[in-house]
């Protein structure tokens, strides 16, 4: 009887233990290539703006959104812009907003999500139709900031 007892008590607090919380997601990414994603929190809804570009861009060269299709935002600078746009937490996921790309200047749908295991590692998937991507980011540690200036 007090094994059942112990087995009840300790296993929803292990599985509460493991679950991602909002404040987990809140920080830097680095995605393969080199590109930084800085994620941030305003209220309830979460926003991830470009802290580094690209080791090698593909396109974009000068800096600046050349492929946003609104003429007049094709000037401003990539760094600090805001891809993610949106995002909502339920369930351990970041989800119902949108990522843009700025290589294509198109927007897609998203889910962001981190490892239960490995609260270091995040994906962001983007969504066109049926159709997903997704990118692995490793979160950029503070004593590693050096090698990512601002």
């Amino acid at each position: 009887m007090l094994m059942k007892f112990i087995v009840l008590i300790t296993f929803p607090i292990l599985f509460l233990l493991q679950s991602v919380s909002s404040d987990t997601y809140i920080g830097k990414w680095e995605i393969t290539g080199g590109s930084i994603i800085e994620i941030y929190q305003e209220g309830d809804t979460f926003y991830g703006k470009i802290h580094k570009r690209a080791i090698k861009p593909l396109s974009n060269f000068n800096g600046l959104d050349n492929k946003n299709p609104i003429k007049e935002l094709q000037n401003r600078p990539l760094l600090g812009m805001n891809i993610l746009d949106n995002l909502t937490y339920a369930d351990g996921v970041l989800s119902g907003g949108t990522i843009y790309n700025a290589d294509s200047g198109k927007s897609y749908k998203v889910k962001v999500w981190i490892e239960k295991d490995n609260r270091d590692v995040c994906y962001i998937r983007a969504y066109k139709s049926i159709l997903f991507k997704t990118f692995k980011a490793k979160r950029v540690k503070l004593d590693n900031m050096a090698v990512y200036p601002d």
